[in-house]
């Protein structure tokens, strides 16, 4: 669901591992041109080779800039149940913020996302986010910031 221009929610999903997590940000990311899908599928899981993307206990930021993306998008993923095993070191993923970055993106989108980025160093709005669990709470959280 689209709450404005750049922020999507999607709340209570039902994926249960990494891959289906990627899969489906590759859906939300390629609804123009589904043979794109593979191809950011590997670039996130290439950026997630370079570091983690745990931000905070029970949260991933996925993040891409690509050439696969036509519209740059912030998606909020919350899950139904946590992901109990992201992968060897991570586990019980609840909550998943992706960045996806459309190359050459104008510079006063490139300015609202790093805007928003900075809110995720406040512990207090992502436990804010953790513990909404009605998605009218959830979306109120987000727009607030």
């Amino acid at each position: 669901m689209e709450i404005n221009s750049i922020y999507q929610v999607y709340f209570n999903c039902e994926l249960k591992t990494k891959e289906e997590v990627y899969s489906f940000i590759s859906e939300i990311a390629c609804q123009d041109n589904p043979s794109q899908k593979e191809e950011v599928i590997n670039q996130l899981n290439e950026r997630e080779k370079v570091g983690s993307t745990l931000i905070a206990e029970h949260v991933m930021l996925p993040h891409i800039e690509s050439n696969q993306i036509k519209k740059s998008q912030i998606l909020f993923i919350r899950l139904a149940n946590p992901i109990r095993s992201w992968d060897y070191q991570t586990k019980d993923i609840c909550l998943l913020i992706v960045i996806l970055l459309k190359e050459n993106e104008s510079v006063q989108i490139k300015k609202k996302i790093s805007l928003f980025t900075r809110t995720l160093a406040d512990e207090e709005y992502l436990n804010r986010l953790l513990n909404s669990h009605e998605k009218e709470n959830f979306i109120e959280e987000i727009l607030k910031n």
